[in-house]
């Protein structure tokens, strides 16, 4: 166990863990209303770990959707989690099946966004930094539902307050530095306007669709970026050859 990344690992989730409170707080009290009991709502968390998809889910819940669409818009909701597993595969394979396993579990949003830099070092102690900050994500996200689902539901209108919003601005605080490269930028920029265009789409559609054709539209930045520097590596060593002769 190294002591400094798993401190490292706190540091890094805090914010995230300060945003993502309120939200998981709301998802607490909104299960209470949906009809579930503290200890579900807790539980809920516990295992599920995913807070668009829950509050999806209660929506979907309250409007008394069949489990089988419940089941597939969560699904859904769920299919970018496939983009940052396999970002992170190869900074994980060397670790044991079980280490693995555990660290698939703890992949949201806000864990990648703040353990992605550090993961792409050298070292083999750096899981811990990861699974720090994973597991201090994850505390604070039961803490929250649970007193959510104890005190929230008091509030009945509580999902209109705007708290969520805290950690959508924790997040990009976190994301927006990382965007450095060119390939970066036009991903990002590519796959913001696909989300607003797409916004309206159905069981959330529409994000997975954006970072889809983000992620390829870097991809092909990427592609042309190692074929202008190739040309370019080419016109050297013509020049070279040139003043050879």
């Amino acid at each position: 166990m190294n002591k400094q990344q798993i401190q490292a690992g706190l540091r890094a989730i805090f914010p995230l863990c300060v945003g993502a409170f309120p939200f998981s707080f709301i998802v607490g009290a909104v299960s209470i209303t949906a009809g579930m009991s503290v200890t579900q709502s807790t539980l809920w968390s516990f295992t599920v770990f995913a807070g668009s998809s829950q509050m999806v889910a209660l929506g979907l819940v309250q409007s008394s959707a069949s489990i089988v669409v419940i089941m597939f818009t969560t699904f859904i909701i769920n299919l970018r989690h496939m983009l940052y597993s396999a970002s992170m595969s190869e900074h994980m394979k060397s670790y044991p099946f079980h280490v693995r396993m555990l660290m698939s579990y703890g992949l949201t949003d806000e864990v990648y966004a703040a353990t992605i830099n550090e993961m792409k070092q050298e070292g083999e102690s750096r899981h811990w930094f990861y699974l720090a900050a994973m597991g201090g994500f994850w505390v604070n996200w039961v803490v929250a539902d649970f007193l959510g689902a104890l005190i929230g539901s008091s509030f009945p209108e509580i999902a209109n307050y705007g708290l969520d919003f805290a950690m959508v601005a924790a997040f990009i605080a976190i994301v927006i530095p990382q965007v450095k490269s060119r390939e970066c930028i036009v991903a990002a920029i590519v796959a913001t306007f696909t989300g607003v265009l797409l916004a309206e789409l159905p069981y959330s559609l529409g994000l997975v669709i954006a970072a889809v054709v983000g992620v390829y539209a870097g991809y092909r930045m990427d592609l042309s970026t190692e074929q202008a520097e190739l040309e370019a590596m080419q016109n050297d060593l013509l020049t070279q050859d040139r003043g050879v002769a």
